[in-house]
């Protein structure tokens, strides 16, 4: 992902279409709407200690999306999180991962095609003075994650866990028909040299 210092989003994004807004802690995007392409759509997501994150997604066609997240009355931050030509936004949701009393914002991708790939880009609080980019390593650089992994993840945010599951395929699987049985991953905030992320652990099924 790219920081870029802050100016107005306006001038980043041409709008061809009308902006939906919407202020909410959680939501999910329907991505298999018709529409005209490109076009933008706008959410405001406060959480619950009043601090408020604008993520603006410009959608160049169903698997193409353009991914701008902001914070706004962050004292010491004013930089906008972007991502360009990347999966379309699946869903997001607000929550305190690792319980410091502030929350986090997580946004779920989707990839078009047969694997259809999820992945997370994750935005934490730090203690409402300033906000950063959490690093969120892929499945498949966890040798012992990635085992019988291709795709077909389910990410959900169950109360204050986030849980993605997929099905683990042997070497003479089909794509249509994995049979190793299922994986189930849960996620934990941690603070690494590099600063927080977003680490996996199997859970035992």
């Amino acid at each position: 992902m790219k920081r870029l210092l802050i100016i107005p989003l306006i001038s980043l994004i041409t709008i061809s279409c009308h902006s939906k807004k919407e202020q909410q802690k959680k939501g999910t995007v329907d991505n298999l709407t018709e529409g005209i392409f490109p076009k933008t759509i706008d959410h405001t997501i406060e959480t619950s200690s009043g601090m408020v994150f604008t993520l603006t997604e410009e959608k160049l066609s169903h698997s193409v999306s353009n991914i701008l997240i902001q914070g706004v009355n962050f004292p010491n931050s004013m930089e906008i999180i972007s991502t360009n030509e990347t999966d379309p936004i699946e869903q997001f949701n607000v929550m305190d991962l690792n319980d410091d009393g502030f929350e986090e914002v997580y946004i779920t991708q989707r990839s078009a095609g047969s694997g259809s790939y999820a992945k997370i880009i994750g935005v934490t609080s730090m203690s409402d003075n300033s906000y950063g980019e959490i690093i969120v390593p892929p499945i498949t650089d966890h040798d012992d994650l990635s085992v019988g992994y291709m795709g077909h993840d389910e990410i959900e945010f169950v109360k204050n866990n986030i849980i993605r599951t997929y099905p683990i395929y042997k070497d003479s699987d089909s794509n249509a028909k994995p049979t190793g049985g299922q994986r189930k991953v849960q996620y934990e905030l941690i603070t690494g040299e590099a600063g927080y992320i977003l680490n996996p652990y199997e859970l035992q099924m």
